[in-house]
């Protein structure tokens, strides 16, 4: 392996072995090696066809102690990849943010959750206003920009506890466990100092403390007083 590194053909490789040999921590090699590849512009399937290559070798050359603990650092790094992609799922193409159904299947889970421990939660929908008029005279471009920043704004605001999603559109939610109207409202305070001076948005929010029985009682009050508030502002 040395000598394969000193012709060159091997990269970073034998100095990889090298600390896989010495005992280092599989979990933290596997990332750091990835890393340096996937930095070099290798895919993630480029990376994964390099290590079992690199364990044929190693099987050759009856290296078994290297070949284990090599293994190791693949099944770790596709566990890495493939629930990177299963996150990517969840995700919202545009803005980053849950997309519609991991945010409604959240949802579910939490009230479950509060209703069992008796905790609070509070749903916040958002709405951006006169977004269609901005979209129709300056263009989608210009548009999606404006909802990339409000999303930014909001997983900004939200706490480490909250989650945040993008429903549709211009449409947006936060879920704020053990919270309140009054934490909600804070919430929104500081969502209104952190979105661009060019963006308005109304909003409107539903607490368990509502009388609320689940995440559909929960969304039709809160959609409610988003309408109810996107009307008074438009008055």
């Amino acid at each position: 392996m040395a000598r394969l590194g000193r012709l060159g053909q091997l990269g970073t490789l034998p100095s990889f072995i090298a600390a896989l040999e010495a005992g280092g921590d599989p979990a933290e090699l596997a990332a750091d090696y990835a890393r340096e590849r996937e930095g070099l512009g290798l895919g993630q399937a480029e990376v994964v066809a390099e290590l079992l290559a690199l364990g044929r070798v190693l099987e050759r050359h009856g290296e078994r102690g290297a070949r284990e603990a090599l293994d190791h650092c693949l099944l770790l790094y596709f566990g890495q990849v493939t629930g990177g992609l299963a996150e990517l799922a969840r995700r919202d193409p545009l803005t980053g943010l849950l997309h519609h159904r991991a945010f409604h299947e959240l949802v579910g889970r939490e009230v479950a959750r509060a209703q069992r421990y008796r905790g609070r939660l509070a749903l916040v929908l958002l709405d951006l206003d006169h977004f269609k008029v901005t979209n129709d005279t300056e263009g989608h471009q210009e548009g999606d920009r404006l909802l990339r920043a409000f999303g930014r704004a909001l997983a900004q605001t939200a706490r480490e506890t909250d989650a945040v999603g993008r429903l549709g559109g211009d449409e947006f939610g936060a879920l704020l466990l053990q919270a309140d109207q009054g934490s909600a409202g804070a919430f929104l305070d500081r969502l209104q100092d952190g979105i661009p001076a060019e963006l308005s948005v109304s909003a409107g929010t539903a607490t368990l403390a509502d009388g609320c029985a689940g995440p559909e009682q929960l969304f039709g009050l809160a959609d409610r007083r988003l309408y109810e508030s996107k009307t008074a502002r438009a008055a």
